[in-house]
């Protein structure tokens, strides 16, 4: 049916840039959340991949990111991801009238598990690809934003990712660099965020009921991947899967098309388990 675009205003007035990509007759639906630093275009190809299952996808730009209003990588308030989320997601289900499931990328992974392990809005189950459920820091880098957060909370700084832990095809991590809407900065008050975030949702994990899907890079050089195993081990066992890619880097969805393949079918199997087949009759 073709990609649509739109936007929402957040409380603040911040306008929030989304694209959908919508079937005739939707088994499903899907809320993609991005990471860091890119934009909701570059998952083209997973909600394409989605739709071809009858699943409809939106995914937003979130606020100082891609299309989406805002200065780079800073957060007014420390929940705004929360509360956009939340009036992106809300907006989404009324407009089809059925509950999404929701999917997290990297900083999105952690948004999304936050969002529904602390019951912003029911969600019909959890997807999260590379969360960034767990850090890499040095003592340097905690004690410099730690002061950051004081004194300067919406100070940008290159974020010091290493675009070539993104995935082994050179092509991607090419385009990467040079796609203009994607940016390298990250704040105080962002990172504050993320670590609050971290340490809430493994105190709600053990309470959370519903469908998780864990997808992890098992070679991720950007987040490190011990904390999607420290969330899994917490979820109750009969609702939580695990997929492990030994030799994968952070951007599963990204990866050579070996490994984003294997991936792609291993959501869409288990997309596939929980939507009900309709009846015969």
């Amino acid at each position: 049916m073709g990609t649509t675009t739109g936007s929402l205003l957040a409380a603040d007035g911040t306008r929030l840039f989304y694209r959908e990509w919508p079937v005739a007759k939707p088994r499903a639906s899907l809320v993609l959340v991005h990471g860091l630093g890119e934009h909701g275009e570059r998952y083209a190809h997973v909600a394409t991949r989605l739709n071809s299952r009858d699943i409809a996808v939106r995914i937003a730009d979130l606020r100082g990111h891609g299309r989406s209003d805002g200065p780079r990588a800073a957060l007014p308030h420390a929940d705004d991801f929360l509360s956009d989320l939340k009036l992106v997601f809300d907006d989404y289900a009324l407009q089809l009238g059925t509950t999404p499931f929701l999917l997290g990328h990297s900083l999105g992974g952690l948004i999304a598990a936050r969002f529904a392990t602390s019951g912003y809005s029911p969600v019909r189950g959890l997807i999260l690809a590379s969360p960034a459920l767990a850090l890499r820091m040095s003592l340097f880098e905690s004690t410099l934003f730690a002061l950051g957060s004081i004194f300067a909370p919406n100070l940008s700084i290159d974020n010091r990712i290493p675009v070539d832990g993104i995935s082994h095809d050179p092509s991607v991590t090419a385009d990467a660099e040079s796609d203009k809407l994607n940016h390298h900065r990250i704040t105080p008050r962002l990172l504050g965020f993320m670590l609050n975030a971290i340490d809430r949702v493994r105190e709600d994990a053990s309470h959370f009921t519903k469908p998780t899907l864990l997808l992890v890079a098992g070679a991720d050089p950007i987040v490190n991947a011990q904390g999607s195993r420290d969330f899994y081990d917490l979820l109750p066992e009969l609702t939580r899967s695990l997929r492990w890619y030994d030799e994968a880097y952070h951007e599963l969805f990204n990866e050579i098309p070996v490994i984003r393949l294997r991936v792609l079918n291993d959501l869409c199997i288990w997309l596939d388990a929980q939507i009900p087949k309709p009846s015969r009759f």
